[in-house]
């Protein structure tokens, strides 16, 4: 398994503004903590996703998430089906799982 590590939390019913400029700020402390392999679900390719179907969405995410071995959690996550379903998984993996502040 790669040494990778996902980024998880809310993204829906959020501005894209909003997402975008969380999942960027937790990817660059990532950075700063020395990870270069990290997945930022908002950069991942969408294209085939039409009508912003939630399930393609997910499928998507959750195949750039399997390149990893770590879930990176934003405090968010409660407010958030799919980021449960990440951590349901990244569980089920034994992902190590870090709890972002």
């Amino acid at each position: 398994m790669n040494q990778g590590i996902y980024i998880s939390g809310k993204i829906t019913g959020l501005s894209r503004l909003e997402v975008v400029e969380k999942f960027e700020a937790a990817e660059q402390k990532l950075k700063g903590f020395g990870y270069s392999h990290i997945i930022n679900p908002v950069k991942l390719d969408h294209t085939k996703n039409t009508n912003e179907d939630y399930d393609q969405y997910m499928k998507t995410d959750i195949k750039g998430m399997m390149d990893c071995n770590t879930l990176y959690v934003l405090p968010c996550w409660k407010d958030s089906k799919g980021a449960k379903i990440e951590l349901q998984l990244a569980i089920a993996l034994n992902y190590n799982i870090i709890w972002g502040n």
